[in-house]
């Protein structure tokens, strides 16, 4: 295994930690507010400060997942098992489409992973992330059966 290959198995193990402490958190905010619900049925068990207590740790496993995947974009990591896009020949002509050069497409899809990025942030930082998860919890907890 060589160190590219060695990232993209970081950044999926990463991704997949910060989902399953979401899911970890959400049950246990779930299960604490259960019982303080049967205590009073009439209490909201999904309050920011429940769940901002219990969904801290996560924050760091998803600020690593995000840096490690810039530095995947900035050393042209690429899975070479990936499923590949269906090729630029026009099918009715059969003949070469006009398709954006590589670099375009790489320059664009940068753009966007930064402007992304930076929304992100943005919305941590003005509490939309706790709103997020609110809401997330709430329907996750209703699709299944729980809330």
């Amino acid at each position: 295994m060589n160190k590219k290959s060695a990232l993209l198995f970081i950044q999926s193990g990463l991704c997949i930690l910060t989902a399953l402490g979401l899911i970890v958190a959400d049950l246990i905010v779930y299960f604490q507010g259960s019982e303080e619900k049967s205590a009073n049925p009439m209490a909201d068990i999904y309050t920011v400060e429940a769940i901002t207590d219990k969904a801290v740790f996560v924050i760091p496993l998803f600020v690593a997942a995000v840096i490690v995947t810039i530095v995947c974009l900035a050393l042209g990591v690429k899975d070479a098992g990936a499923d590949k896009p269906a090729s630029s020949v026009d099918i009715k002509k059969n003949t070469e489409a006009d398709v954006p050069s590589s670099s375009t497409v790489n320059t664009i899809r940068t753009i966007l992973l930064v402007i992304a990025v930076i929304f992100i942030i943005v919305g941590m930082f003005n509490g939309s992330l706790m709103d997020v998860f609110i809401k997330a919890s709430k329907i996750c907890t209703e699709c299944i059966g729980l809330g």
